[in-house]
């Protein structure tokens, strides 16, 4: 129950703030905290398996709902015993990665997924076609979120929502990407973390029932 409510508590921030932090060094931490009530969650990029759990504490601390990109997570084997390690001793909301067989080891524990997906060429588009399903993720992140055209489609045709990130460096590139229907877009500008973007997009936006 505890883990459903986390779920609802991070939706809502999402349809409220629009914006995901993305924190690649440690010193982006006290600023996520600092804006913490105008950004949705924190996707953490930084850290490896001896800091991350004190990473995570902080920001639940602060209320803010955490996800731990575990590709970047120095020591972190991305296996079994990684994914228990995460789940059961750092305890985020979820993971980000951009690896699909992790996704459903990771929901069986409980873990939301956000799936990092970079759209290199339409072998790769067909492939997020498939994506979805009980065993699929949660949400997936579309990189770069300068492919307006791409970002739209598949905020029409996927089962879960989109969030878009990358070469986000100006307000405008982040409206662009949730007028076309991206439910949140993720970005370590911490200039677009102060923006108020609560009001665009929601049209347009697919959220889970």
């Amino acid at each position: 129950m505890a883990a459903l409510a986390e779920k609802a508590k991070f939706l809502e921030r999402v349809e409220a703030c629009r914006k995901i932090a993305a924190v690649k060094e440690p010193c982006g931490i006290e600023k996520a905290i600092r804006h913490k009530d105008k950004i949705s969650a924190v996707f953490l990029m930084t850290g490896n398996i001896m800091s991350v759990k004190n990473y995570a504490d902080l920001f639940r601390k602060e209320g803010l709902p955490v996800f731990i990109h575990i590709e970047k997570i120095g020591g972190l084997s991305l296996n079994n015993e990684g994914l228990d390690f995460i789940a059961d001793y750092v305890k985020p909301l979820g993971i980000v990665t951009t690896k699909p067989g992790l996704a459903a080891k990771a929901k069986k524990r409980r873990l939301m997924v956000i799936q990092r997906v970079f759209m290199i060429d339409s072998e790769v588009y067909d492939h997020v076609l498939d994506l979805g399903g009980p065993d699929g993720p949660d949400m997936i992140e579309i990189m770069p979120s300068r492919l307006p055209h791409i970002i739209q489609s598949l905020s029409e045709k996927l089962p879960v929502p989109v969030i878009t990130g990358g070469l986000l460096t100006e307000r405008e590139h982040a409206e662009e990407s949730l007028s076309c229907g991206a439910v949140a877009v993720t970005t370590s500008n911490t200039g677009i973390w102060k923006e108020d973007l609560s009001k665009t997009g929601k049209k347009n936006a697919r959220m889970p029932v």
